[in-house]
């Protein structure tokens, strides 16, 4: 026992030193974090490791300092007839490998992607070596390379990135197929290698309930479980229930808005994350009818990509416009505001996010804790909230509906994080947490004087009294008239082969009468679209607008924002500065997608955009 005790402080006392003397020799990595440094110790002295480390935090360190350390300790008994110490990496996405092999080259280690320096690899030559799970599980090739003497015995761990992917990908469920379900399979590479080499599994973002999956995936066995609470304390978290209203759903996004027509290309940066491409679109649209040219920096009448102020970002953007987003958000361009779907996730780094806006939920609590984990990543104070109603709460799971609609003398905070820690913790003071714990916050001497965020605060406007007019019967019959000559126009452009005419249109005889009648008090378009029957922002623009002709008591109705927006240009077609000829080389998916987009419309049936 005495001698088996020793032996372990002489590898933990040698690994120390070896870690110690690879970062003397490193520029810019001083010391380890104390988490870092635990995962990367466990991992080189052959131990299984499940490391749940928040985004930001730096897990790819652990991983592309092994093969220097394992040179410091050529020789020791722990890497004994190991000559070029290789350690094989999933990942999901090609992106993110190509990201990953340049940070290992800043470092001085070989790090290549299957499919590029193939040789290299094959002959050992390769110290990290990154490939999807496809490939190392199912191309013969790969798996005949782990299994051949000169990988076996140099091959010194297995590092599965995003390893919540395991289950989310891997696995389907009744009514649909895995995404990848070679993710599922991943537990097979243990037998290609030799036996006892250890697995590191790296997730920001794995539930309680769900580790245990990551493990049995893996087969991992007794895994040393390294954990950090997501628990950011600068974020503040806000859950804001917004009108399930096709005219009203995208005003709570007004104050940004108004932040980058004030601020232009000194506004701080925004990730606004969307369930659909087609909601990309549509709230880019929203964005260009409320600024029109404060999009653009200066309000560049060139209208340049790179003064672009607002972007979109989804798994169909080119490549042209998606390199603008990283840059900017990087540091070195213009774009403040980047309306996203989850393609802006994985091994993206942008570490000066002020704001991160869910409009609309993600399906489950580990895609939200991914989400609002991208603010202040520099430590700085930042904010992260949840726009909701309804209709976006039909697809998500059960958890997130426990989250969003946490009881409101409880902490959001505490609603969200319970699902990753057992005792998740408030931040004081309250104005600092979360929606709930501001309004009881006592920071001050009569309670708080912080006033609550524009992202939150949005709602709450005034009621004005209601107003009336008396109104002559001869001011009925005109109104009735210009109603009918606006019906008329409609029908002009519409062909009604089997339906109605009120159909066709969307305004119909029974509007017309319902206006006359109430026209005593119709003075503002929220009252309009409140009170009658009208499902068009054209069509409640032209009645209150008919309004202001014959009573002339209201002001001049301004043209509706959302009637603005025809086509969700979700590849910023005739928006930017390219030749005509720009898009004649896209290849058929994408144009048929376009096809399809510009003949959509926003329309009397307009719908709020869910998925």
């Amino acid at each position: 026992m005495a001698d088996a005790e020793a032996d372990a402080s002489d590898t933990s006392s040698l690994i120390e030193q070896a870690i110690s003397s690879v970062l003397a020799d490193l520029d810019g990595v001083s010391e380890l974090k104390r988490e870092q440094h635990e995962a990367l110790k466990a991992f080189l002295t052959g131990k299984d490791v499940l490391a749940l480390l928040p985004t930001g935090f730096g897990k790819s360190l652990i991983y592309q300092l092994v093969p220097l350390v394992c040179k410091k300790l050529a020789g020791s008994s722990l890497f004994r007839g190991v000559e070029s110490p290789i350690v094989i990496i999933v990942s999901p996405l090609v992106a993110l490998m190509e990201d990953q092999v340049k940070e290992a080259s800043k470092f001085g280690v070989s790090a290549a992607q299957l499919g590029k320096n193939d040789k290299e690899i094959l002959d050992g030559k390769v110290e990290l070596v990154f490939g999807s799970p496809e490939s190392w599980i199912h191309n013969k090739k790969w798996r005949d390379m782990l299994a051949s003497p000169r990988c076996r015995d140099n091959i010194v761990g297995i590092v599965v990135d995003e390893a919540h992917t395991t289950y989310k990908w891997g696995e389907g469920s009744k009514k649909s197929e895995a995404f990848r379900q070679s993710y599922s399979q991943l537990g097979e590479l243990r037998s290609l290698v030799k036996e006892g080499t250890p697995v590191l599994a790296l997730t920001a973002s794995v539930d309680s309930t769900s580790r245990g999956r990551v493990i049995n995936l893996l087969n991992i066995q007794g895994a040393q479980t390294i954990l950090i609470s997501p628990n950011k304390e600068n974020i503040r978290l806000g859950v804001v229930k917004v009108p399930n209203d096709p005219f009203k759903q995208l005003t709570c996004l007004d104050w940004v808005a108004k932040m980058l027509k004030d601020k232009g290309a000194a506004a701080p940066y925004v990730i606004i994350y969307v369930r659909s491409i087609y909601a990309t679109g549509l709230v880019f649209h929203y964005f260009k009818a409320l600024l029109s040219d404060y999009m653009w920096v200066d309000r560049d009448p060139e209208k340049r990509t790179r003064n672009i102020l607002v972007s979109m970002y989804h798994k169909d953007t080119l490549p042209k416009y998606k390199e603008n987003v990283i840059s900017s958000f990087g540091g070195s361009g213009n774009c403040r505001v980047v309306i996203a779907t989850t393609a802006l996730g994985m091994g993206m780094n942008f570490p000066h996010v002020s704001y991160v806006i869910l409009l609309g939920p993600a399906k489950d609590t580990e895609t939200i804790l991914q989400q609002v984990g991208r603010a202040g990543r520099d430590g700085s104070q930042a904010e992260a909230v949840v726009y909701y109603h309804g209709g976006y709460m039909a697809q998500v799971d059960q958890a997130v509906k426990t989250f969003v609609k946490t009881n409101p003398t409880d902490c959001i905070r505490k609603g969200l994080y319970c699902f990753f820690e057992d005792t998740p913790v408030s931040v004081t003071p309250g104005h600092r947490c979360c929606t709930h714990c501001h309004k009881t916050c006592t920071c001050a001497d009569e309670g708080c004087n912080e006033r609550f965020p524009r992202s939150e605060s949005f709602q709450n406007t005034v009621k004005l009294p209601a107003r009336f007019r008396e109104v002559a019967d001869k001011d009925r019959i005109m109104v009735r008239d210009l109603l009918q000559e606006y019906k008329s126009l409609l029908l002009a452009n519409t062909t009604c082969l089997y339906s109605s005419s009120a159909a066709c249109s969307g305004f119909g005889d029974e509007l017309i009468e319902t206006v006359v009648t109430k026209c005593d008090h119709l003075f503002d378009i929220d009252y309009i679209k409140t009170h009658l029957p009208v499902y068009s922002a054209q069509h409640a623009q032209e009645i209150l607008r008919i309004m202001y002709e014959v009573f002339g008591d209201i002001a001049e109705p301004e043209p509706s924002v959302l009637e603005s927006i025809h086509v969700p240009d979700m590849y910023f077609t005739g928006y930017f500065d390219v030749p005509d000829d720009f898009f004649d080389g896209l290849t058929s998916a994408h144009c048929g997608s376009m096809t399809q987009i510009k003949k959509a419309k926003i329309t009397s049936n307009f719908k709020p955009y869910t998925v």
